[in-house]
């Protein structure tokens, strides 16, 4: 502990001999401030920005919210700048700021965000600012395309060929964070994730060795393809999301012999918001291809957010809850061409809550 504060020591008296150089030589010099990160809005309440974050960009406004620019991770000489023990790895190091108040807004990938738009599948795009322009112009979409065979649907689709590249949102608060000449303030942005990714099973209870992936559509539809620079959704066409991966597993008894199937769908989304009004949820279709009969049609936004049960210590909110998850698993038992009951779990705590269909008759 002793080595650690005589290291942090040094370090500080270092930045400040050097504000103080440069104050002797020219009269408006700056040091600057420190723009650190971090992505602890989770379920599991740990800092993973280091873990999960590959790419960031740094949006710089003057106090009023008028765009003035933008730093890239790899633009910044500084960025992961580390002590020892990692206190700076997770911080830009900005120094060509005058003296100010500044807001800050922070988009962030899994990699650098030029690199994301060379990735297969759809895309989160930003628009373009310019010097002046306000935050609000600022606005991410997501890639779509018209909806193959119902071209007057409103219903576009959101290329599936490939996961979703994550994306997180980050801003300081409604004060503006002052940068003082010859010194150094630090301030913190706290991330969110938007991308969401959902695992579901389908059983077969009246014969469950015989189910197959390849008989069934899956897909959500939702409002969400857009996002203002506050993170809020912007009104937008409906999206279709569908499965990128699909797959069957089997159950093995003791002796090698199949006691069941399972048919496993994987798909990544944008950011989930609670509505009121259940028509305006998120929706999870379940098709029989063949029958072409609606196996499921549920609220998503209503089924998901009962996850937050497990966590009642936290008395998380409905929108809290899927702001800090990411990850859902889901299961789906059918008879016939309906969904008897649903399990909605949560794989970390071995936690599942059973959802009855209430509309069976």
């Amino acid at each position: 502990m002793k080595v650690r504060q005589l290291f942090l020591a040094l370090v500080s008296l270092t930045l400040l001999s050097g504000c103080e150089m440069m104050k002797e030589d020219v009269d408006d010099t700056y040091c600057g401030i420190f723009v650190c990160f971090k992505y602890d809005y989770n379920l599991q309440r740990a800092d993973m920005f280091k873990d999960h974050v590959g790419g960031v960009t740094l949006y710089v406004f003057d106090s009023d919210g008028n765009y003035i620019r933008s730093y890239e991770r790899n633009d910044v000489p500084n960025m992961g700048m580390m002590l020892y023990d990692g206190t700076y790895a997770s911080c830009m190091q900005i120094d060509d700021l005058p003296k100010g108040d500044y807001r800050f807004l922070a988009l962030a990938n899994q990699r650098p965000y030029a690199e994301t738009l060379q990735t297969p599948g759809a895309k989160y795009r930003r628009s373009e600012l310019t010097p002046g322009d306000p935050s609000e112009k600022l606005t991410v979409t997501l890639d779509r395309l018209p909806l193959l065979g119902i071209p007057s649907s409103g219903i576009s689709s959101v290329d599936h060929t490939a996961p979703m590249d994550t994306i997180w949102h980050g801003m300081t608060g409604s004060e503006a964070i002052h940068v003082e000449p010859y010194g150094y303030n630090t301030t913190t942005i706290s991330m969110v994730r938007d991308t969401k990714m959902l695992t579901i099973g389908l059983h077969n209870l009246d014969d469950p060795k015989n189910i197959s992936a390849d008989e069934f559509d899956v897909y959500i539809l939702d409002n969400n393809g857009t996002l203002a620079y506050n993170n809020d959704l912007l009104p937008d066409d409906e999206l279709l999301y569908a499965p990128f991966h699909t797959w069957d597993t089997k159950s093995l008894d003791g002796y090698g012999t199949m006691t069941d199937k399972t048919a496993h769908f994987c798909l990544t989304f944008n950011r989930l918001v609670w509505h009121d009004k259940a028509e305006e949820n998120a929706v999870l279709v379940i098709k029989n291809r063949s029958t072409e009969k609606e196996v499921a049609v549920i609220n998503l936004t209503d089924f998901l957010s009962q996850g937050r049960n497990a966590y009642d210590q936290y008395a998380y909110s409905r929108q809290e809850y899927l702001d800090r998850s990411y990850d859902y698993y889901m299961d789906f038992f059918i008879k016939g061409d309906t969904w008897q009951y649903a399990d909605v779990r949560i794989n970390v705590l071995s936690w599942a809550k059973r959802i009855q269909n209430v509309n069976l008759k």
